[in-house]
């Protein structure tokens, strides 16, 4: 009855998001048994009620549908909401999205499309792009002898054993360490660059008296546990020679009580604001009743919440922290819950960032980036002027839930809606997680076993034919991580085989010794694989899935890539060009891609 979808040039000329005042075609298709009077684009700015409509006319026709198309442009950066409206002899009716953005008939408007317009930007990390991320946890990944541990700090030297779990007194001190540091990475970045890394983002290295260090003590130094500025200095250096740049966990919205700023313990020397109100650290944190309560991330007291809109704090941020660590060559911010830090203050550091030079700005968003509402306000990322990249968690559940229930439908409209929703600019910066600190480890995941007691937590391991499949879909997982639009962020260890549910489980030592060899080589092919310009920013096409295959290309001047990947327990036929070899992955004997199997080919 109706036909539109908007990643479809054929029904929206221009896909995805659109640059301020960039003219473009809608175009929406009617069974001519609708007879349809009058065709209408409704449509209206996010947060202004008026909903303008534009006629539009019939300018073409086929035997069984009418056209009608419009022009429009947008004059201001924003967000948008439209749908389509047809008269007809017995009544209005509404075309609104489906999930997959199809157009659906409808006698009352029950949802509509989204677009996004932004203002484009200069220096937008345009060398991001294409690459493969490497995330470390930096106590947990390799050392190099042993340093300067904060006070309380258990020192575990038995490397690979089971982070403890326990809490003392009631409260989870996150004081064991496993002894890793800047040296012991620069020691692997060999490795490293072995399996096609181009970008290091580091949990957050900053004086703190954590082992994961998002309780900063002092912005300025590096942890004494880590290692020192020059051993910093000196590795982001070698990092840049083998073509690795190196981007830090900007931690702003809250700081430890254990710092120099808060100083509730008394182990700094200065005067803090849980001390005195006189302290200059005063006003950059909220208290209901000074000292013992005031703001804190999530209600968590050892994580007082800073006042970020408070100028001295904006103005020690973006003029001493931010420009102290990029000059040294830091490549950008990976933001720590950024919907956390309002605009007035993301605003100022973003513009620091970006001032220091092309540097790369990543967000942490656990949902749809372009319609965000945090604290009651609608955030702005990608309209120009904020980030250039969020943790694409979406895709992760999306990939999760197709490979844990074999259906694609949902991942399918995950990637539809991010496609429609996405500036392109952004969307081929996207970072594509599957793991991470905060997460359980991918195979671990995979396995969609629950378990609530810490205690079975910690000693539970994958096994028997339980163990190969959720491996074999591991791979899968990493396919599609590495082939969609966005760039792949690998979370050290995955490549190895580690498991573990979420924190402290997902943040073992890395096995060395003990590595998945076959995996690791796998994870180095498709690092290769990124190398191949098409990955940088050539268009999706041809999304398919059908019985647990799923299927897409990618392409750039007529050349490009094929990626099918089968979630279902059967093989698949599937039908490929003459010219298309295999890259990675093979086809049985049939012509299939095997049960819980991929392929990928490369086309000419």
């Amino acid at each position: 009855m109706v036909r539109f979808n908007p990643t479809n040039k054929n029904y929206k000329s221009i896909t995805g998001a659109l640059p301020e005042d960039k003219p473009f075609v809608l175009s929406v298709e009617i069974d001519k048994n609708v007879k349809a009077n009058r065709v209408f684009l409704r449509f209206h700015k996010d947060g202004q009620e008026d909903i303008l409509r534009r006629h539009m006319p019939l300018v073409s026709s086929d035997a069984t549908y009418d056209r009608y198309s419009i022009e429009i442009n947008f004059a201001f950066k924003g967000l948008y909401f439209y749908y389509f409206e047809i008269e007809t002899g017995w009544g209005n009716k509404y075309v609104c999205p489906s999930e997959s953005l199809d157009g659906v008939w409808c006698d009352e408007v029950y949802a509509q499309y989204q677009l996004t317009v932004y203002r484009p930007q200069k220096n937008n990390a345009d060398w991001f792009k294409g690459g493969v991320v490497y995330h470390v946890f930096v106590d947990r990944f390799a050392k190099n002898g042993e340093l300067e541990y904060p006070v309380g700090a258990v020192l575990n030297e038995n490397w690979g054993q089971v982070p403890d779990h326990l809490p003392v007194n009631g409260k989870i001190l996150n004081n064991e360490f496993f002894g890793g540091n800047i040296k012991g990475i620069c020691d692997k970045l060999g490795y490293i660059k072995s399996l096609g890394v181009t970008t290091i983002y580091l949990s957050p290295v900053f004086k703190a008296n954590s082992n994961h260090k998002y309780n900063t003590g002092d912005f300025l130094q590096i942890d004494p546990g880590f290692g020192d500025e020059q051993i910093f200095a000196e590795f982001v250096s070698k990092a840049d020679e083998m073509g690795i740049k190196v981007i830090l966990d900007g931690v702003f919205n809250h700081t430890g009580d254990d710092s120099i700023y808060f100083n509730r313990y008394g182990r700094y020397d200065s005067v803090g604001a849980y001390q005195s109100k006189q302290s200059p650290y005063y006003d950059w944190f909220n208290f209901d009743v000074w000292p013992r309560e005031y703001a804190s991330w999530w209600g968590i007291q050892t994580l007082p919440a800073t006042n970020k809109s408070n100028p001295a704090y904006i103005d020690f941020i973006c003029e001493r922290v931010v420009p102290k660590w990029l000059k040294m060559g830091v490549a950008g911010f990976r933001l720590d819950v950024v919907d956390e830090l309002p605009d007035v203050f993301l605003d100022p550091l973003c513009k620091a960032i970006k001032d220091c030079g092309d540097k790369v700005i990543i967000g942490e968003v656990w949902e749809n980036a372009t319609d965000k509402i945090s604290y009651n306000q609608r955030r702005r990322y990608f309209q120009g002027g904020q980030l250039d990249s969020v943790m694409n968690y979406p895709l992760k559940d999306g990939i999760i839930k197709y490979l844990v229930y074999g259906d694609g439908h949902y991942l399918k409209n995950v990637v539809l809606q991010q496609l429609n929703n996405y500036p392109k600019d952004n969307l081929d910066k996207l970072f594509n997680l599957l793991s991470s600190h905060d997460t359980k480890r991918i195979v671990t995941a995979l396995s969609n076993i629950e378990i609530a007691s810490k205690d079975s937590q910690a000693t539970f391991k994958l096994s028997g034919d339980m163990k190969e499949i959720c491996k074999r879909k591991q791979l899968l997982a990493a396919v599609l991580q590495y082939t969609l639009y966005g760039v792949p962020c690998l979370f050290y260890g995955d490549e190895a085989g580690l498991e573990g549910f979420g924190d402290p489980f997902c943040r073992q030592c890395y096995p060395w010794g003990k590595e998945d060899c076959e995996l690791i080589e796998f994870y180095r092919n498709l690092g290769n694989l990124r190398h191949d310009e098409v990955f940088v920013d050539s268009e999706i096409e041809n999304i398919n899935c059908y019985s647990g295959l799923f299927s897409f290309e990618r392409k750039k001047e007529g050349k490009g890539y094929k990626i099918f990947v089968n979630a279902d327990k059967y093989p698949h036929p599937v039908l490929v060009g003459e010219n298309d070899v295999v890259y990675m992955g093979k086809l049985d004997d049939n012509g299939c891609v095997p049960a819980f199997g991929y392929v990928i080919f490369r086309t000419k």
